[in-house]
C-alpha cells in the first residue's frame, strides 16, 4: 500500500440496503465530500469502490452507499476494514511540512547527526504527536515536537534528543 493512505475503516452497517457508516481519521473531513470512489483493505488486497452517495452524519462519520454492497451481508463482510485513497488526493505540502505515513521508515538522527533509528510509527496523540522506533529491541516513543529539521528527499528526520530521554 506505498501509494496510498489510510483515510479510516468502516465502522458499522447502517441499513439493509447496503449502507455503511465510514469513520475518517483525517483532521479536515470535509474535504472527501466529493469522493466518488475509495479503496478497501480485503484480504491483503485494496479494492476499488464506487461510492454512489455519502452523506456526513457527524465530523468524521459519514452514511455511504457504494456499488456492489446491496444488502445487509455483504455490508457486514466490509465493517471494521480499512480503507484507503492514493496519496495523489492528498494536497502538496512545502519542504518543511509532512504527513505522517509519509515519514514511516525515515531514519532518526540526533542534534549530532548520529542515525539512532527508523520510524516504524507515528501516533497522533492531542497535542503530542509521537513518533515509534526500535532501539536495543525496545520500541520507543519519541515526541515529534522535538524535530529540529526533515529531509523528505534523503528520508531522514533530525531531532533534538534530550540527554537520559532514550534510557529511559
Amino acid at each position: 500500500f506505498n501509494e496510498y493512505f489510510n483515510l479510516g475503516a468502516v465502522s458499522k452497517v447502517f441499513s439493509f440496503k447496503g449502507e455503511v457508516t465510514l469513520r475518517f481519521d483525517v483532521n479536515y473531513p470535509e474535504i472527501l465530500s466529493n469522493l466518488s470512489s475509495i479503496f478497501i483493505e480485503q484480504n491483503g488486497n485494496l479494492i476499488p469502490y464506487i461510492i454512489e452517495e455519502l452523506t456526513f452524519q457527524k465530523k468524521n462519520f459519514a452514511r455511504v452507499k457504494l456499488k456492489g454492497i446491496d444488502n445487509e451481508e455483504a455490508a457486514k463482510k466490509i465493517v471494521r476494514a480499512n480503507i484507503y485513497l492514493p496519496d495523489s488526493f492528498l494536497p502538496k505540502l512545502n519542504d518543511d511540512e509532512f504527513y505522517f505515513h509519509e515519514i514511516h521508515g525515515y531514519s532518526i538522527l540526533n542534534q549530532d547527526d548520529d542515525v539512532i533509528g527508523e520510524v516504524s510509527d507515528v501516533f497522533d496523540l492531542p497535542s503530542n504527536p509521537m513518533i515509534e522506533t526500535i532501539i536495543d529491541s525496545k520500541d520507543v516513543l519519541i515526541p515529534l515536537k522535538l524535530m529540529i529539521s526533515i529531509d523528505k528527499r534523503n528520508k531522514k528526520i533530525k531531532l533534538e534528543i534530550p540527554e537520559g530521554l532514550l534510557s529511559i
